[in-house]
C-alpha cells in the first residue's frame, strides 16, 4: 500500500487532484484509515491514475473519464469515445488553423497601417423593396397532442380559400 504522497509523487498528480478524484468518485483509495482519514492506495492503482492523465491530455472531461473507466471491460465503447474525440479535436484543429490564418492576415494589414475592417468599402448594399406578402397564421394556447387537429383547421383555410403557401407551413411552440 502506498500513502496518498507516495502515491502523488509516483502518478504526477496533486494532493489536492487525488483528493478530488476521491471525492468525484473517479478514482477511489484502496483503503482509507477510519481514524486519521489517510488515503491508501495499491499500486495497481497506479495505472489508473496514468490513465486519467493520458485522457485529461487528450481533453476528455472527468465526467467523461469516469463514464469511460466505469464501462472499462467494453472496449469498443471506448475505442468509439477516442475515435469520438479524435474527429473531434481534428475538427477544432481544423476550425483554429483557419482563425489562425485570419489572424495572421489581420496582422500583415495592421503592420502595413491598413484597416482591417477595409473588407466592407467593397461589400456593395442596395436596399430594394419587395412585394408584400400575406401571412396565415393562428395562436393558440393548446395541447401538443391536438396540434394536428389545429394545423389541419388552417391547411383547410387554404384550400378553401384556394391560396397558395410561397413556403413550408413553419408551426412555433412557446413554452408556458
Amino acid at each position: 500500500m502506498l500513502s496518498i504522497g507516495e502515491f502523488s509523487k509516483i502518478c504526477h498528480l496533486t494532493l489536492k487532484t487525488i483528493r478530488y478524484h476521491d471525492e468525484i468518485g473517479l478514482l477511489k483509495p484502496a483503503y482509507t484509515d477510519a481514524k486519521s482519514g489517510y488515503r491508501y492506495y495499491n499500486i495497481s492503482q497506479l495505472e489508473t491514475a496514468l490513465l486519467i492523465t493520458r485522457l485529461k491530455t487528450y481533453l476528455f472531461s472527468l465526467e467523461e473519464i469516469k463514464m469511460m473507466l466505469t464501462n472499462g471491460q467494453d472496449v469498443s465503447l471506448f475505442l468509439a469515445k477516442m475515435k469520438a474525440k479524435q474527429k473531434n479535436l481534428s475538427q477544432q484543429i481544423i476550425f483554429y488553423s483557419s482563425l489562425l490564418k485570419k489572424l495572421e492576415l489581420d496582422i500583415q494589414l495592421l503592420e502595413e497601417e491598413k484597416n482591417i475592417m477595409s473588407y466592407l468599402q467593397q461589400i456593395d448594399i442596395k436596399l430594394v423593396d419587395h412585394l408584400p406578402f400575406n401571412i396565415l397564421a393562428q395562436r393558440k394556447q393548446l395541447n401538443i397532442a391536438n396540434f394536428l387537429i389545429h394545423f389541419n383547421e388552417l391547411l383547410s383555410k387554404v384550400v378553401f380559400e384556394k391560396l397558395t403557401p410561397a413556403a413550408k407551413p413553419l408551426a412555433i411552440f412557446h413554452s408556458a
